[in-house]
């Protein structure tokens, strides 16, 4: 993007800044400066009016030229064809260095010249014309014997705006960035123009509309077409190439304005939709938003059509239809401007034609945005505590409106123009740009981890790892579906689903009911095993059961059968059958540590069931399974394991300090009715409290006939080294509680 400061000082205040400024400001705010030169017209090189043009005497192709420069005029023969009386021109003076020749007296032909009539690149501008340039008021009131440099010189930027921006591809949005990063007012444009009394519609009809996607506004003008020097200079400035006349006025406005203008000759034209893409049709097509191949002849009546069409459908329809694309396209797919009026106006305003009366409007409503931004949010996304009032002003600098506004939130409408504002992260960015990243004080970066676990989150990975230490101790993972048969929930005394929360629909009768229970089917998984001759079966499988109410709960179950190992050196080199212990064990290496209890389970052996209590709660059971029930299912002595997962929580692992003095180690042999339960004799120890005492657990039992020996080991640990007596008083606590219960030393 092309942008000149004269050019930017029709539509923003400039006064008292330097371009250099302008251009810091520009690369501070995102705008890139990619390139920048400066136009200065040679001195002595003024403006000048030719009073009177003849042929040269003694030269067909030279003219003899009397120019008046203000303070004199000046004999100056002219080689151009274009020259001619009542022009202004650009005159080099008796000692005006050019850039490619210094201006003397010269004699040609025998005539005297005291000067040149210059074309524009013999003062260094750009060659858009041929012949001598001819000067008009476009660039301001011409003064003879005035400066040249005061009209032309100038000073050009070239800008690497990036593709999301379109808002930027014109100076007049180049001047809106501006506006905020030097915190300078926008002027307010006046257009003027002759309206006729004749209405457009007496001239345009529209046959057809079938438009569904893009906004038009249409207007129509007549008279001969006239370019004054003010846009050809600056089109050639700005490296634009034009057709014709019309398309000069056209590639000017949609430069300064960013409106997408289409110029055709007036007709009956047709409005319609091919493929998803609004197409104009008159004498031609043009393709809103893509292509132009609309053919337009000078023949002094226009129709011109102000357009907009959504960056993301037309970059969409262009993909789906792999349609042909032209500079139309360039601007619209990242977004032109959608301020119709202001496009056509500015347009209107430069061609100073006559315009007939009235429009022809299709524009759709284009609401703006809204969003919601936390303004403490927005402050630890940029890292620093910029004020709500700065916050604000930034944003109205830069069009935002605000729509309502608290201490902790603003409601934004985003500007129809910003295609590219989508999220608080986007407008954050709008305002560290214009606040200044380099306002921003400097301190060390940090990297601060955020818990992005949630509880769902933790429950899979705690499951995940009860599973890898499952399989870890020898089982495989069982798969099934959730359904059961409920006569055989019933015969084996499991809870069933009431008949009216029961499936409607089942898949098959086997399967007409929610299970209850994970170990039938894990009872099915062994038999088909041991029919394959598989000797060791270690299972375990983890899913939902449901109650009467059909509530449901996570379950986790085992089963073990056949061989506890594969060779025993004390069995002669054979395996051992797997036994209670076997289970208690491997149950223990995946759940860690857990108390157990009497229990009863209505598919579980009379005298091996115990129910399992881990941190003082009962979280399931774990049991030898009934004969009657191995036999029904033909599987040889099984036992499993049900847990409800629900209640076993991973627990977060806290460091404690390691005491760093040695345990001592004591036992008790006891002699106990054989009617006592050994938890009695643990709670009348637990309930002691002693702080030294850190574990006891039997290691023995013996038949002394009427009673039992019991033998208790304890592990004792203090905060320093314990001495004999110490130890001594702590067992003695210990015996004088059990013997108040009866229990004594053997």
């Amino acid at each position: 993007m092309i942008v000149t400061r004269k050019w930017l000082e029709e539509f923003i205040n400039l006064d008292g800044i330097s371009t250099e400024e302008i251009i810091l400001t520009l690369n501070r705010i995102g705008q890139e400066v990619e390139g920048y030169r400066k136009i200065e017209i040679p001195q002595n090189v003024v403006v000048g009016e030719v009073i009177e043009c003849e042929k040269h005497p003694n030269a067909d192709k030279l003219n003899l030229c009397k120019v008046n420069v203000g303070d004199e005029e000046l004999q100056i023969i002219c080689g151009a064809k274009n020259v001619a009386a009542g022009q202004k021109v650009a005159v080099a003076k008796i000692g005006a260095i050019l850039p490619e020749l210094k201006i003397k007296k010269a004699k040609l032909r025998g005539v005297e010249s005291f000067g040149m009539i210059c074309a524009a690149r013999e003062i260094g501008l750009p060659d858009f014309h041929e012949g001598i340039m001819v000067l008009d008021d476009s660039l301001g009131e011409l003064k003879i014997g005035e400066y040249v440099g005061k009209y032309l010189n100038d000073e050009i930027i070239e800008l690497g705006v990036t593709a999301n921006r379109g808002d930027c591809f014109s100076i007049y949005g180049i001047a809106r960035e501006l506006r905020a990063g030097l915190n300078r007012p926008l002027k307010s444009v006046e257009f003027k123009y002759e309206e006729m009394q004749e209405g457009i519609g007496r001239i345009v009809n529209i046959d057809k509309n079938e438009l569904k996607k893009s906004s038009h506004l249409l207007k129509a003008v007549e008279g001969e077409i006239n370019i004054p020097l003010k846009v050809e200079y600056r089109l050639a400035l700005v490296d634009e190439e034009s057709k014709n006349k019309i398309d000069k006025f056209i590639k000017y406005a949609m430069h300064a304005t960013g409106v997408l203008l289409t110029p055709m000759n007036i007709c009956n034209i047709e409005l319609d939709n091919e493929n998803g893409a609004d197409v104009i049709k008159c004498f031609g097509k043009y393709y809103v938003g893509i292509k132009n191949d609309i053919n337009v002849e000078e023949n002094g009546k226009y129709l011109i059509d102000a357009n907009y069409i959504d960056p993301k459908y037309v970059n969409e329809i262009v993909f789906l239809n792999a349609l042909k694309t032209d500079e139309y396209f360039f601007r619209a797919s990242r977004g032109s401007e959608p301020d119709l009026n202001f496009g056509m106006n500015y347009l209107l305003n430069e061609m100073r034609l006559p315009v007939y009366s009235g429009d022809i409007d299709l524009s759709n409503d284009i609401k703006p945005k809204i969003i919601n931004i936390n303004i403490n949010e927005v402050k630890e996304i940029i890292g620093y505590d910029i004020d709500e009032k700065s916050i604000v002003e930034i944003l109205k600098k830069l069009g935002f409106e605000i729509k309502s506004i608290t201490e902790e939130s603003l409601k934004v409408a985003i500007p129809v123009f910003r295609h590219d504002i989508e999220n608080i992260q986007d407008i954050t960015e709008e305002i560290l740009r214009i606040y200044g990243i380099d306002n921003i004080p400097n301190k060390p970066l940090i990297f601060e981890e955020k818990n992005r676990i949630n509880d769902v989150i933790e429950k899979i990975e705690f499951l995940n790892e009860l599973k890898l230490r499952a399989v870890s101790n020898g089982f495989y993972e069982v798969i099934h579906f959730i359904f059961e048969d409920k006569e055989r929930l019933k015969k084996y005394g499991f809870e069933t689903i009431d008949d009216n929360l029961d499936l409607v629909n089942p898949i098959i009768k086997e399967l007409d009911t929610l299970r209850t229970t994970l170990l039938l089917q894990l009872f099915d998984d062994i038999r088909y095993n041991r029919a394959n001759d598989y000797k060791r079966v270690y299972l375990f499988t983890a899913g939902s059961v449901y109650n009467a109410k059909r509530e449901e709960k996570a379950q986790f179950a085992f089963v073990l059968n056949g061989f506890a190992d594969y060779e025993n050196p004390a069995n002669h080199g054979k395996p051992s059958k797997v036994q209670f212990k076997d289970a208690v064990d491997k149950l223990s290496q995946i759940i860690g540590d857990f108390t157990l209890i009497e229990g009863k389970h209505p598919i579980a052996h009379p005298y091996q069931c115990a129910e399992i209590i881990k941190d003082g709660e009962k979280i399931g059971i774990i049991a030898k399974l009934h004969p009657k029930v191995a036999k029904d299912f033909d599987i040889e002595d099984t036992y499993f394991a049900e847990i409800n997962l629900e209640k076993l929580n991973k627990k977060t692992k806290l460091a404690k300090e390691i005491n760093k003095f040695q345990k001592v180690t004591r036992d008790l042999s006891l002699v106990i009715d054989k009617d006592i339960p050994y938890k009695e004799i643990y709670n009348i120890i637990s309930n002691l409290n002693i702080e030294e005492l850190k574990d006891f657990y039997p290691i023995d039992i013996f038949d002394l006939g009427e009673k039992n020996s019991l033998t208790v080991r304890f592990k004792l640990q203090g905060q320093k080294t314990l001495q004999e007596n110490e130890i001594n008083d702590i067992m003695e606590k210990i015996l004088k509680a059990l013997e108040e219960k009866g229990i004594r030393l053997r």
